[in-house]
């Protein structure tokens, strides 16, 4: 019984080395972001009807202890959202056998006021995939997989912007 309390310390202690080095490196979870408190409260808005990308740039913001409130100090605002898949190579066979996919987003962010604190900013993320003619399905797959990611890679872009903001 003494040895299974030693050999518990002993992990509780390593994880707490551990835990202490991540952080003293500046270790952080991809998607969280130090948000100064003055902009912590922002309303989002969007041109276009709500997609994706909206959802999933309230729920990062949520998660970073952003309150999205319609009268907040600060507006993030959504002005155009494009996506595109295109075929970027073609096989012996002449069908296609990779694709990219490519968002692209422009935003801007205001004071209550109206004024621009950020200029509209066009940001994009890019990915490609290949087709496996011997495997169609996972080929297929693959495309709602790497929009996910696109629009959450779209999301922490906008995010890093907004927190470099100096109120």
């Amino acid at each position: 019984m003494a040895s299974t309390l030693a050999q518990r310390g002993h992990l509780i202690l390593g994880l707490l080395v551990v835990s202490l080095l991540l952080s003293a490196c500046g270790f952080k979870l991809r998607g969280v972001f130090d948000i100064p408190e003055a902009l912590r409260q922002v309303s989002l808005v969007s041109s276009e009807r709500p997609g994706d990308l909206e959802r999933t740039l309230e729920q990062t913001l949520r998660v970073n202890g952003v309150h999205l409130e319609a009268d907040a100090p600060y507006r993030i605002e959504l002005l155009e959202i494009d996506s595109i898949r295109r075929a970027i190579s073609l096989g012996s066979d002449a069908r296609v056998s990779e694709y990219e996919l490519r968002s692209e987003v422009t935003f801007q962010v205001s004071d209550r006021e109206g004024q621009l604190l950020l200029p509209p900013t066009r940001l994009f993320t890019e990915r490609v995939y290949s087709v496996d003619p011997n495997n169609i399905t996972a080929s297929e797959s693959q495309e709602p997989l790497l929009r996910r990611q696109i629009t959450q890679d779209l999301a922490q872009q906008i995010v890093r912007q907004y927190t470099r903001l100096r109120p």
